[in-house]
């Protein structure tokens, strides 16, 4: 008897174990999916650098206008992807590159470079994109040609094919509500390639102005060709730390150059005093 209500206890206990297993791998399923790895919305910069958007995209602003990615091509632009049901970082990296852009002093605005905020969500409509312009009360607003907000006129699929374009991932929190992705500033070329990434983090006038002349190498500003090109080649930006530094490699080798000049021109003077100083002695 014993032995018979001890296999029956067995029984039912892995019976009870069996049977709570599926809920706790679901819940550890669903608590590692609500975790996302920091170096999944990383882009690989130098994969996208280079790379062209679709000029034929099509893109519907604030105000309901429609417009193409052709139409504010010409300049070089910075893209800002966004979504307009954001409270934190969203607004915040908007309002922050204004601020930024009104300390930028030696490219205007609309003259010499335009910016576009885009959507990733398909969510979004250009009501939402005027309601998020109102509170980040960015440059130039909504009626502006040269700072645009804007949402893409697709399919999801398509808006995420747009964004995977320039190396721009994004999951969405169940937990937090939220989307999860970079705050990045995408510098395109006039004619639409990616030249640039700058993180929000390291977004400060200088470093804005160095990218504009990555995107555009000395036609942003004829009046400044020649001091964007000395200052582009004595900088060059470091992709581990994100962000400008001295062109240590072309300084030396200048150095070394101007050193190997001098050190001729001395040589060449001390032969000439010494024979030409015994040429008149004799």
């Amino acid at each position: 008897m014993t032995r018979k209500w001890h296999a029956r206890l067995r029984a039912w206990l892995a019976f009870a174990l069996f049977a709570a297993t599926p809920p706790l791998l679901a819940a550890d399923l669903q608590n590692r999916d609500s975790v996302i790895d920091p170096s999944l919305m990383r882009i690989d910069e130098p994969k996208y650098l280079g790379k062209p958007l679709a000029r034929d995209t099509i893109f519907t602003d604030a105000d309901g206008q429609t417009f193409g990615m052709q139409d504010i091509l010409g300049k070089p632009v910075i893209l800002l992807l966004s979504y307009y049901g954001c409270d934190g970082a969203c607004p915040t990296m908007n309002a922050s590159l204004a601020r930024v852009l009104a300390e930028v002093k030696r490219f205007r605005l609309g003259e010499d470079y335009r910016v576009l905020t885009v959507s990733f969500d398909a969510a979004d409509t250009p009501q939402t994109a005027a309601v998020f312009l109102d509170k980040t009360k960015a440059l130039g607003g909504g009626k502006s040609q040269s700072w645009r907000h804007a949402v893409l006129r697709a399919s999801p699929e398509e808006v995420r094919a747009f964004a995977g374009s320039i190396g721009f991932r994004f999951f969405w929190s169940q937990e937090e509500k939220v989307f999860l992705h970079p705050n990045v500033l995408v510098f395109l070329t006039p004619e639409g390639r990616v030249a640039r990434y700058i993180y929000g983090t390291r977004m400060d006038a200088g470093t804005i102005e160095m990218a504009l002349i990555d995107a555009d190498w000395g036609r942003i500003s004829n009046s400044t060709a020649i001091f964007d090109m000395m200052t582009g080649a004595c900088y060059s930006y470091n992709y581990a730390e994100g962000r400008y530094q001295p062109n240590y490699s072309l300084l030396a080798g200048v150095g070394s150059l101007l050193t190997g000049i001098a050190l001729t021109v001395t040589g060449f003077w001390l032969y000439r005093r010494k024979h030409g100083g015994g040429m008149k002695h004799a």
